[in-house]
């Protein structure tokens, strides 16, 4: 066998290395567990957003959900549609002439 001595900043050294790499090791395994959540996550909001129902947003949109001037209808206490706050023109059916 080789004879050859230790001290205690070799000893030392030794065991911070072997931390280090414990540690190295663990934060792999942690950052794919992370990354799987994150895939999850992105494929659900996808499948939200695929859910959701289509709403006009160019400015030259010819058909609106309900009709263009219903929100000027509507009552000051009545609630707006979710189509409506998703459109461009909100403004312009709020403030409609027709």
């Amino acid at each position: 066998m080789l004879s050859f001595e230790l001290s205690a900043i070799d000893l030392i050294l030794v065991i911070a290395v072997v931390i280090l790499l414990i540690l190295y090791m663990t934060r792999l395994s942690t950052k794919t567990a992370l990354e799987e959540k994150l895939l999850a996550t992105n494929s659900t909001m996808k499948a939200e957003k695929e859910r959701l129902p289509e709403v006009p947003t160019s400015k030259n949109a010819s058909k609106c959900a309900l009709h263009f001037g219903y929100l000027k209808e509507l009552g000051r206490d009545s609630d707006i549609p979710d189509e409506c706050l998703g459109c461009s023109r909100v403004m312009e059916c709020l403030s409609t002439d027709e």
